[in-house]
């Protein structure tokens, strides 16, 4: 019994040691909310030794003890709040605690609507960074690594391919934007690697399962699993390539489909991008772009050429109604059976639509007549198509009939995609613009 009295004296110095902290004496400061598109950006004060916590629901308030508010526990400064719905008023608010104490004081609730993207945009300063620019021709996506291709650059007398791989980061820019930092991209990377005495031109760059393939006007392809070290396992025998696709044909074969000038069409199967087999395209137009779709491949050309093809070898004719080169076409998944599910664009303005790529509806003319280079399927509801081109021009439609003339105030736009409520688009003197 003479150990008992010590140990309980320990006890107590124990346990105030372990005294729980006081809660703060004042709420957040500092809180802003940027709306987007399905998603909102909060951004606060940040004191040290503090833990934030974020609440929201829709309407014009929100009580932090009611549990019809989502929370966003031990948040750090900026927080992106996702899954929202374009057009509705969400109300946010925070505090704080300190060393896991009870809460603080909340702040007084910011109100925003979040909005789809694509009427404002962003110009970034023009790749590569530092030097003369580069006319980008093409940009793929995987998970959230951007990598963007273009016209070999010439400095000093050394000739340099151009390849950039940037990280995706929705707020990179949002808020203190410095010049010669991207826009939603945390930063562009040159290769670190490449094919010995690779300087060639590069077309198109795509995503295949497990790695980026770039293709070479003059034939070349190469491959990449970041899009910072790059091989070349093989070439195409021809000259004039413009553009590579990939997917499953018959969902078993994994299949490459490269199409060029004169009505070129070769094709991979086996995905070992070494032995390429010429297809009989029955055309002779130059073709500028093919793309997997879930009809197969399809392929635009000059004169209003529209190819389709299930497997890459047999390939049809589509009556489009116009004789305008068409440059880019996009699906949309989720847009309801019966609507205007499939978009090809193209020069003058050109746009021609269908309801299941086999029938399509006579070209329609955009207001302005902008050259049209490419187009995509975004917003966070995945219903938007939106299409860019010369002149930086932009024209996005949420049913494929009616169109909403924008600009990105940049250079000659060629190819642009969607991720993560933001549009990233590239094209000639290194152009590159980000709407949100």
């Amino acid at each position: 019994m003479r150990y008992l009295i010590p140990v309980i004296a320990a006890l107590v110095v124990l346990s105030g040691c372990h005294a729980k902290a006081s809660a703060p004496g004042e709420a957040p400061t500092g809180v802003t909310a940027t709306q987007g598109d399905g998603l909102v950006v909060m951004k606060w004060d940040v004191l040290p030794d503090l833990t934030y916590w974020i609440f929201f629901q829709a309407g014009d308030t929100v009580d932090v003890a009611s549990p019809n508010s989502t929370v966003i526990r031990r948040a750090v400064a900026p927080r992106v709040v996702s899954g929202l719905t374009n057009g509705t008023t969400y109300a946010f608010a925070m505090n704080a605690t300190h060393n896991d104490s009870s809460a603080g004081p909340s702040s007084t609730p910011v109100l925003k609507a979040p909005a789809l993207a694509g009427a404002s945009w962003f110009a970034g300063t023009p790749l590569p960074l530092g030097g003369p620019p580069a006319n980008l021709r093409d940009i793929a996506l995987s998970g959230s690594r951007f990598v963007v291709v273009g016209d070999a650059t010439t400095t000093a007398g050394v000739t340099t391919s151009t390849i950039f791989a940037g990280d995706f980061d929705y707020t990179e820019g949002l808020f203190n934007f410095v010049p010669g930092n991207p826009q939603g991209v945390a930063a562009w990377m040159p290769p670190v690697t490449l094919p010995l005495n690779f300087t060639l031109d590069l077309s198109s760059v795509i995503f295949a399962p497990g790695t980026y393939v770039a293709l070479s006007p003059a034939g070349p392809v190469i491959v990449s699993a970041d899009g910072l070290n790059w091989t070349q396992p093989g070439s195409v025998p021809a000259n004039g390539l413009s553009a590579i696709a990939f997917g499953f044909v018959g969902q078993v074969t994994a299949t490459y489909v490269v199409v060029g000038a004169g009505g070129a069409i070769y094709l991979n199967s086996g995905g070992n991008l070494q032995t390429w087999v010429p297809q009989n395209s029955t055309t002779v137009s130059d073709l500028n772009g093919i793309f997997s779709l879930n009809i197969g491949f399809v392929v635009t050309g000059a004169g209003g050429t529209l190819l389709t093809s299930a497997d890459g070898q047999a390939w049809s004719l589509v009556t489009t109604g116009t004789t305008n080169t068409l440059r880019g076409v996009a699906f949309c998944a989720a847009c309801a059976l019966g609507a205007i599910r499939y978009v090809a664009v193209g020069d003058a303005g050109t746009v021609v639509t269908s309801s299941d790529g086999v029938n399509w509806n006579p070209a329609i003319t955009l207001a302005g007549a902008p050259n049209l280079r490419g187009v995509t399927v975004g917003g966070s509801s995945g219903t938007r198509f939106l299409a860019v081109g010369q002149g930086g021009a932009v024209a996005y439609s949420d049913d494929g009939i009616v169109w909403t003339a924008a600009s990105s105030g940049s250079s000659d736009l060629a190819k642009v995609l969607y991720t993560g409520g933001l549009y990233l688009g590239v094209g000639d003197a290194g152009a590159n613009a980000v709407s949100r």
